[in-house]
């Protein structure tokens, strides 16, 4: 008997642990606090000048800006498409919150906002960004029209893949 009861005390210990208040911070994000923050705001200009693009090309766009000597500080991943960066998906995420960015449903390309020139307007970007955009303007155009033209070629071709897929599973099955 002893031992049941010991048991119950315990269960009893553990229950009332799960019920603690537990609090928590969470950054809230706001068009001040975007705006405050440098690195998101060299994002939207990088997008206001060379977009609209798809969110992959933007991700190979800023590890090649990066690669031309201008620290934008982002880590980059390799994946099987190319280069991703998680600190740079999150800081697109703040920009498309807090209206400075936007996705176009039919192009999926991200694009700057209305809100979001008006906020670069207010904030000037650095030196060294604006220069190298200007003298490697055309080069990376050409990266962005690149890397977009072989993304949309793989959204014509995933309908097609899929067609023939299920037409090969149901041969499987007759």
């Amino acid at each position: 008997m002893p031992k049941k009861e010991e048991k119950q005390k315990e269960q009893k210990q553990e229950g009332t642990k799960s019920k603690e208040l537990k609090i928590t911070a969470v950054q809230v994000v706001t068009k001040e606090a975007v705006m405050k923050n440098q690195r998101q705001m060299n994002l939207l200009y990088i997008l206001d000048k060379l977009g609209p693009m798809h969110e992959r090309t933007l991700h190979e766009l800023v590890k090649a800006i990066q690669e031309k000597g201008m620290p934008l500080n982002y880590t980059f991943l390799k994946v099987a498409e190319g280069a991703h960066s998680p600190e740079l998906k999150n800081d697109l995420i703040s920009l498309t919150y807090v209206g400075f960015v936007e996705t176009d449903p039919i192009r999926r390309k991200v694009r700057s906002t209305g809100e979001g020139k008006e906020a670069l307007e207010k904030h000037s970007p650095p030196p060294g960004l604006h220069m190298l955009l200007e003298r490697e303007g055309d080069n990376l155009k050409n990266l962005v029209a690149l890397v977009d033209s072989q993304i949309d070629v793989q959204f014509k071709r995933r309908p097609e893949r899929e067609r023939r897929t299920i037409t090969r599973l149901r041969d499987l099955l007759r």
